[in-house]
């Protein structure tokens, strides 16, 4: 009688192990995928900021040029879009 219940936990125990090892390597490829996807992102998100601060700086640069090139009356002309009378 004994014998009978051992032999079959023993048959239920190989089983969820077998489901537990299953359902492990699911979880971590899942977590690998992830952490992955994450990585990939992370990457473009940075290639993306840098594409905009360098624009940002090349126009910083145009309109400081511009502005120490022009002249009085260009200047003038140019604040006047700005000001309010």
């Amino acid at each position: 009688m004994i014998g009978v219940v051992l032999s079959l936990l023993g048959a239920a125990w190989s089983r969820l192990s077998g489901w537990a090892v299953l359902v492990a390597a699911i979880l971590t490829a899942l977590g690998v995928a992830w952490f992955r996807g994450r990585a990939a992102g992370k990457a473009v998100f940075e290639a993306k900021r840098q594409a905009v601060r360098e624009k940002a700086l090349r126009q910083s640069g145009e309109i400081r040029h511009d502005i120490q090139t022009g002249s009085d009356a260009a200047l003038d002309r140019r604040f006047d879009r700005w000001m309010r009378d």
